[in-house]
């Protein structure tokens, strides 16, 4: 093993341990974040291993493997048990991409942590903090742990490398600990929320009341560890490497007013991509084909599509790049000069499999606090990412099922991040969305998944039901629903704006629709069941993109 690793034991004395120190972690939560946060602030070992001895000895091979690797956290919580914990977090963020579990025997991205076997660095113990001494538990302190560390930029993968052949399950979440967590996590009026729904879930409405007024008490009287949110983990910047052959994919349609200045930034950049792929699928007769003469410097190639859809274009582009690496970008964006060079170096920084970039809007939400650092990224963006050309060889190509709707660049995230593969949010990598209101997908008509310029379209998207019923349980699929037509009552210009009298007249407003409202998602949710059924139109690389019929 190269390097060392402290070895804390939950509840007995400490024993012979080759790759480094030994010490105890009480049972008690409270005291064992006290203990700890002692040893991480003395030790000289760059890294920790808590573990329960009830799963046998820990194999200082397997540490010594998993120390060498790109995650600053691993763990094996997924198959002693964490998985899908707590089940209220599926009423408040039901399709989070974070929030859905990979197969228990697959390496993947990860943050619900079991404390028995934690492989940590201890520069995360330093600078986000030790355990929550607010939990009566260790399952429930292990998942707001693991919950702090990806939310402020720790990677935190769930491998079963770490475990030999003995399992024991993690102690059952307490009704104290659920909503301990549900505290730290979300907001006071999504925990009133969730505890209204455990209640009618459950039919123990005494039992919720109590737990909501002993949580409130427990977390008054403890303070956060750290208390301060804006306190991120943050790896030093790294060299790109040379010359690095870089394909830049753009698709337009009806927008060449904005196609110029992007094309305009392509030119300065501080790495120069090797060719510009510019997919045209505008209408033959308002083609402005003279126009990418006039960027032949940057090697801009046009391919000209007769047949729309943003998902075929970006296959396309990919089948005839020559490129290593594709950078995705929309052609409603502006871009600073080192745009491509800034999504290379947080790839090789974080050794990632796919980047995506901060999308600042000019219209529709404000913009996320979580935003300004390197995390795990929760959604990737095709109108801002990069990737090695060879993911798509391992992944396959975007789902074209997704055409002229939306969610086909969150889709491929959500696959490679289900794969194993490892998708970062890179806060240097900036693009200004204008957010246009004519050409790209507005041609189609659709503002955001569940919001439409008419009322006699389906609703929401069916493409938005079809992403999630391929993924997602029944429940989360109702539930996505359920918060998305909430939230759609409100107009785009105001999303996460609005006033609580706004809210009361959009509602008083949308009465009058609901018959409406009940036909259009009923026909969303048919399409959708005949998209699932037809199953994704995934092209593989090297295959010739199926075209929709006009």
């Amino acid at each position: 093993m190269g390097e060392q690793v402290d070895l804390l034991s939950w509840g007995r004395s400490p024993e012979e341990w080759s790759a480094g120190a030994s010490a105890t972690l009480e049972p008690d939560v409270r005291v064992a974040a006290r203990e700890l946060e002692e040893h991480a602030g003395r030790t000289d070992a760059p890294w920790l291993l808590l573990w329960d001895h009830a799963l046998g000895r820990p194999d200082p091979d397997v540490v010594g493997e998993l120390v060498g690797g790109r995650a600053d956290a691993w763990h094996a919580g997924l198959l002693l048990g964490t998985g899908g914990l707590p089940e209220e977090h599926d009423y408040i963020h039901p399709i989070w991409p974070l929030s859905l579990d990979a197969p228990p025997d697959l390496e993947a991205v990860s943050w619900r942590i079991s404390l028995d076997a934690l492989l940590v660095r201890t520069e995360v113990v330093r600078v986000l903090g030790s355990l929550d001494g607010a939990f009566e538990g260790r399952t429930g302190a292990g998942l707001e742990f693991g919950r702090r560390l990806i939310d402020r930029g720790a990677v935190v993968f769930h491998t079963p490398r770490l475990l030999g052949p003995v399992r024991r399950p993690v102690a059952p979440l307490s009704e104290h600990d659920r909503f301990v967590f549900l505290r730290r996590v979300f907001g006071r009026k999504w925990v009133r929320y969730a505890g209204a729904r455990r209640s009618a879930a459950h039919l123990h409405p005494l039992v919720v009341r109590q737990a909501l007024e002993s949580s409130a008490a427990a977390c008054a009287a403890t303070p956060r560890p750290p208390g301060d949110p804006e306190i991120v983990l943050e790896r030093p910047a790294v060299a790109v490497p040379k010359d690095p052959s870089v394909t830049v994919v753009l698709p337009t349609l009806g927008r060449y007013e904005l196609l110029r200045p992007v094309l305009d930034q392509l030119r300065i950049q501080t790495v120069p991509a090797l060719e510009v792929l510019v997919v045209d699928q505008n209408d033959p007769d308002r083609r402005e084909l003279d126009l990418y003469a006039e960027y032949a410097d940057i090697r801009l190639r046009p391919i000209i599509q007769d047949v729309r859809g943003q998902w075929i274009a970006r296959n396309a582009a990919v089948l005839e790049s020559r490129g290593d690496w594709l950078a995705f970008i929309d052609d409603d964006s502006e871009v600073g000069p080192d745009f491509i060079e800034t999504h290379l170096e947080g790839i090789h920084r974080y050794d990632a499999d796919l980047s995506t970039g901060a999308s600042l809007a000019v219209i529709g939400a404000p913009v996320p606090d979580n935003y300004a650092f390197f995390r795990v990224a929760d959604q990737w963006d095709s109108g801002n990412g990069m990737c090695h050309r060879d993911l798509f060889a391992r992944f396959g190509l975007f789902d074209q099922q997704f055409d002229r709707q939306r969610r086909g660049d969150a889709e491929f995230g959500l696959r490679v991040q289900q794969g194993g593969g490892l998708v970062v949010h890179n806060p240097h990598a900036i693009r200004v969305h204008l957010k246009a209101q004519e050409g790209g997908l507005r041609t189609f008509g659709s503002l955001d998944g569940f919001r439409h310029r008419d009322r006699t379209s389906p609703l929401p998207l069916p493409s938005m039901v079809y992403y999630t019923k391929r993924y997602h349980s029944r429940r989360q699929v109702r539930e996505d629903l359920f918060i998305g037509l909430s939230q759609a009552i409100v107009p785009y210009e105001l999303k996460r704006r609005a006033t609580p009298a706004q809210w009361a007249r959009f509602v008083m407003g949308e009465v009058r629709h609901i018959p409406s409202t009940v036909r259009r998602v009923r026909a969303s949710l048919d399409i959708a069941d005949e998209m699932v059924a037809a199953g994704p139109e995934i092209p593989e690389l090297g295959d010739e993109p199926v075209l929709h019929r006009d």
